[in-house]
């Protein structure tokens, strides 16, 4: 099972169109939206959000869900910098 933490950070994602939606929470596997993606979006779309506190942005494909984008090809680097993060706002030690 993942851990997931809160945060509350915009996502851009894009799939035919340009849409923002806010995270309410992050795992490994992907991130709890605080309201339902847009209907028009379906299939493969590409995700951009930064975590509290990094300069860097995170990228990657997701699939939506109702109110969840599971990414798809999410990096070392980006899944390493997810997992610091929520052990961070957790209190798990590495």
């Amino acid at each position: 099972m993942s851990l997931s933490a809160p945060l509350r950070v915009p996502v851009e994602i894009r799939g035919g169109a340009r849409w923002f939606r806010l995270a309410h929470a992050v795992s490994d596997g992907g991130l709890e939206l605080g309201q339902a993606a847009p209907e028009e979006l379906s299939g493969a779309v590409e995700l951009t959000f930064h975590l509290p506190g990094d300069r860097r942005p995170i990228h990657c494909h997701g699939r939506v869900g109702e109110a969840e984008l599971r990414f798809l090809d999410l990096d070392e680097d980006g899944r390493a910098r997810i997992v610091a993060y929520i052990q961070e706002r957790l209190g798990i030690p590495e």
